[in-house]
């Protein structure tokens, strides 16, 4: 969440019809928008769509006024803070904090995704040409161009993977009972702690957790994947086992994965060494991975080898989180079950036995799909929606249901053609 957002390709034309289509959610769905615990002592803060500064530090004293509120200001994008206060409308030097939720963001654009390559590209938000993901200016006209935040099927699995493993991380190990799952409604997921024994933790403890969750500072010694200087060389390594707790069996577990796969473009990606070397160690994973698929077969590795396969387990079994948005005791999140700005669809609520088969391009649109807008595409890779196949599309004109085609102007990759839809 930034106090800014970046310039657009919106069209007077396109604000008005996107606007409209908000207004008319707001309208009808105002009562299904999550009312956060305590909304009293919480800060509200939101971007209308003519501003690109956001507008916060504001009081709602209850869920009819926080209904009242959407209605009134339609926003573009709405936050609250995690973070309770004594007077949250004051500035923040005078809102005296009570406590905060602990919260975590996952996005698929700080993952790396190989799908990230064939569907990244920037924009000309002046002279509507697409370019390459690596140009960094326009050729016309030497504006600064604009990143587009494409997200494709792969890039969601990517997120949801991550957060699997970090509900993991928050239920089995840390043993926290109340936690909300929220689709962001783009790219990610966004996960709250509401367990009291969060509540009045402060940035250090917080950081802590992040640690923990990343795999920050874990000894390889400690686990038993680097020989003791104090102990006899000739004594075998005996690291971790899949049944260990914590990050011991954690390690374990994603060793076995990476030693039975051995893909040389992973290993070569989690250690950041040459794809040349990481053949050699795939060859020996290889060798021996009968082993491997019995137990945790350390013994069977060079001692070196044992401890690049114990650095490669820990990348691998780490959550990939945003860690200032945890560390962050004042941090504002998305408001659940409102529209994204970036892409129309609900930043929807999901109970954890959804998460699995939760389709955001089926389960997290809203806007209508059975009238049509013709619109005018620049750019777009092909996706689907609510089960239909869309594009690709390129300098082309056609006719799109309304909520595909928000979503392809919310990406800055599409203006309509006419200004009214049937």
């Amino acid at each position: 969440m930034h106090a800014t957002i970046e310039s657009t390709l919106l069209t007077q034309a396109d604000q008005k019809f996107v606007e409209s289509l908000f207004k008319r959610y707001y309208l009808e769905k105002a009562g299904t928008v999550y009312v956060p615990e305590k909304i009293s002592e919480r800060e509200f803060g939101y971007f209308p769509f003519e501003e690109k500064t956001m507008i916060r530090h504001l009081y709602i004293e209850s869920s009819e006024k926080l209904g009242e509120f959407l209605i009134k200001n339609n926003p573009l994008h709405v936050y609250h803070s995690a973070a309770f206060y004594k007077y949250p409308g004051a500035p923040m030097e005078e809102k005296e904090w009570i406590g905060a939720e602990l919260a975590f963001d996952i996005d698929a654009d700080h993952l790396k995704t190989p799908c990230r390559k064939k569907h990244d590209f920037k924009v000309c938000s002046k002279c509507f040409i697409t370019y390459p993901a690596q140009v960094d200016r326009c050729s016309k006209c030497g504006g600064v161009l604009t990143d587009v935040e494409w997200v494709c099927e792969l890039c969601l699995e990517a997120a949801k993977q991550e957060t699997r493993k970090l509900l993991d991380f928050l239920e089995r190990d840390l043993g926290f009972k109340k936690i909300r799952i929220v689709f962001s409604g783009n790219r990610g997921y966004h996960i709250v702690v509401m367990d009291e024994e969060v509540l009045e933790l402060g940035q250090q403890e917080r950081k802590e957790i992040v640690d923990y969750i990343t795999g920050t500072g874990i000894s390889l010694r400690i686990m038993g994947l680097i020989e003791d200087p104090k102990k006899d060389r000739a004594t075998q390594i005996s690291g971790p086992d899949i049944s260990d707790p914590g990050w011991r069996g954690r390690i374990a577990r994603a060793s076995v994965q990476l030693a039975l796969v051995t893909n040389a473009s992973e290993l070569s990606e989690l250690l950041s060494i040459d794809h040349r070397q990481v053949e050699k160690y795939t060859d020996v994973l290889r060798q021996h991975s009968e082993e491997w698929s019995e137990r945790c077969a350390w013994d069977t590795l060079p001692r070196n080898m044992v401890k690049i396969l114990g650095e490669a387990a820990v990348k691998y079994a780490s959550a990939k989180i945003d860690v200032v948005v945890t560390s962050d005791i004042h941090r504002l999140i998305r408001l659940a079950n409102t529209l994204n700005g970036k892409s129309g669809l609900i930043a929807k609520i999901i109970q954890l036995n959804e998460l699995e088969d939760f389709d955001p391009f089926f389960q997290a649109t809203a806007l209508p799909y059975d009238r049509t807008v013709d619109i005018h595409v620049l750019k777009s890779p092909g996706f689907k929606m609510l089960g239909e196949e869309f594009g690709p599309y390129e300098n082309t004109s056609t006719r799109l249901p309304v909520s595909v085609a928000v979503f392809l102007i919310l990406k800055n990759l599409a203006s309509i053609s006419k200004p009214s839809a049937n």
